[in-house]
Formats: C-alpha cells, sequence, structure tokens
C-alpha cells in the first residue's frame, strides 16, 4: 500500500486520504471514543465501492502474520485490506482503507478529529441520504467515471 499522510488530497482535491499508513512513515496515536469505533464499524459492515479491486492488501505493520483478513467488533464483521470506505463530509469525501480498524484497534492509530466527526455524521450506508451526501461531496462524476484519465486511455 501505498503512504499518504492523513488529510492529503489524493487523485482529486475533494478526496482526502486518511488511514493509509505504511511502517517507517510517523502517524498519530491516541484512544478514539466507543462512538467513533461503532459507527466506522457499521459503515465498514458493507461499504459503497467506487471499484472493484482486484487482491487484498495485508498489514504492514503485523510482520509475522500480516494481520486478520477480518475485525469482529460488537456482532460486526468486517474485512479487512480489500475495501475503501468513502466518508462524505464539508465539501469532500474521505478516503480509507478498511485497514483502518485494524490500525485503530491494534496499533493504537487515532486518526484527525474531523474524520471522526465525519464518520459520526455520516448517513446509513447504502442509504438515500448517503448516495446524495457522495454526489454533493464529491467531484463532478464522481460515481460515474474514473479519475485517472490515462487508465481510459483507448476506451469509448
Amino acid at each position: 500500500m501505498v503512504h499518504l499522510p492523513d488529510l492529503t488530497p489524493m487523485e482529486h482535491p475533494q478526496l482526502i486520504a486518511v488511514g493509509w499508513l505504511v511502517p517507517g512513515e510517523p502517524f498519530s496515536h491516541g484512544p478514539v471514543n466507543e462512538a467513533f469505533v461503532d459507527a466506522l464499524f457499521s459503515l465498514l459492515a458493507d461499504p459503497w465501492q467506487r471499484s472493484v479491486t482486484a487482491g487484498f492488501h495485508r498489514c504492514g505493520f503485523c510482520r509475522i502474520s500480516g494481520g486478520p483478513a477480518q475485525l469482529q467488533y460488537a456482532g460486526r464483521s468486517i474485512s479487512l485490506g480489500v475495501l475503501n470506505l468513502y466518508v462524505p463530509y464539508r465539501g469532500k469525501i474521505f478516503v480509507s482503507p478498511s485497514l483502518i480498524a485494524h490500525y485503530i484497534d491494534a496499533h493504537e492509530y487515532a486518526p484527525p478529529e474531523s474524520y471522526q466527526d465525519a464518520v459520526l455524521e455520516c448517513p446509513p450506508m447504502r442509504s438515500i441520504e448517503y448516495l446524495r451526501a457522495i454526489l454533493k461531496n464529491g467531484p463532478p462524476g464522481f460515481t460515474r467515471q474514473a479519475l485517472w484519465p490515462s487508465t481510459m486511455a483507448g476506451r469509448p
């Protein structure tokens, strides 16, 4: 996985990276409240995906096991390393790997406060309110086309 410092714009200024951690790069540590963790797991239980990925990413901090492929919390199970989470918030969309839950649990990662606020305020996943928030806060065409023009070369 590529390292992106928290709150760094990704391929578009409205898409903001959170939780793209790799060994050897600094990240914030500290406690997070239970309401945030509960909301995060709720969103990660079946997150909307803009595109499908082939393969998975293991935790680089868990040197021997590579970390778990699933994480259980409060009766929910989430897949790690195969999904991304899109959290719309105040004119932008935070983009996180599903491994963010593992980083919080096992490596004491503390996401930025603005991200925690966004997760707490996010509409339920796959609801019409969530879709409207994605459309309102994302870049034009975000749900319809790739933002990487080079990958679309030669396609109609």
